[in-house]
């Protein structure tokens, strides 16, 4: 009997071409191919071969990133951008509950700045006065 699997949700699936990869990782590994032996043939008159290996390994992957890794069905490019607009955009969330501790905090700072204000115009007045005084003193 043929047997055939079929997966639970209809866009995880993905047409495979050759080797079992999609047309996306076949043209990473490509590129990916064309990078690291193009780097060789180059690099290996200016630089010691452990160190073209490493050198191939950085070159080569982001490109096998962009080809096979996969976070929660999204590609590289896609948690590129949720990543940019988590840290670098405005946050949309707001707070919905505060604690009471927040109300009496708020509550205390606001009786604190009224005997603040209090204070500081009671001082204003003296000061007029006690300008007043030293104007008709002085005449």
């Amino acid at each position: 009997m043929i047997r055939a699997d079929i997966p639970q949700d209809v866009t995880e699936y993905k047409e495979q071409f050759f080797l079992g990869m999609t047309g996306r990782q076949i043209a990473c590994v490509v590129l990916m191919l064309i990078l690291a032996v193009g780097t060789f043939l180059l690099g290996r008159n200016f630089v010691t071969t452990d160190i073209l290996v490493y050198l191939i390994i950085l070159e080569v992957a982001p490109l096998a990133a962009v080809g096979f890794l996969k976070y929660n069905g999204m590609g590289v490019e896609k948690i590129g951008v949720k990543v940019k607009n988590f840290y670098f955009h405005t946050q949309r969330r707001k707070m919905e509950y505060l604690p009471p501790v927040v109300e009496i905090h708020d509550t205390v700072r606001r009786i604190n700045l009224e005997m603040i204000e209090a204070d500081r115009k009671s001082e204003l007045k003296e000061l007029k006065k006690a300008a007043k005084t030293n104007r008709k003193r002085k005449k």
